[in-house]
């Protein structure tokens, strides 16, 4: 039997997984404008090339990862009420 405060707190907890989803995007951005050629400085083609896909891969997994419990969560609030 799953603890009661999934059934009191099931809701936030969802919610909290995809603010960490918002906040992934977003280091994602940081991340880009970063990496982004300037005048002065920033990254060269392929080794910016190289950040962004890494960098992509990883922010997929995490999202990937946060949706899927986020759904789960839901899914047995709305089971189990």
């Amino acid at each position: 039997m799953i603890a009661p405060t999934i059934k009191t707190h099931g809701r936030l907890a969802a919610l909290g997984a995809y603010g960490v989803c918002a906040g992934v995007v977003a280091l994602f951005g940081l991340v880009y404008w970063i990496a982004s050629p300037t005048p002065t400085s920033g990254l060269d083609f392929e080794h910016r090339l190289v950040t962004m896909v890494s960098v992509a891969v990883i922010c997929a997994a995490l999202i990937g990862a946060h949706v899927a419990m986020a759904r789960q969560i839901l899914g047995y609030l709305k089971e189990h009420g």
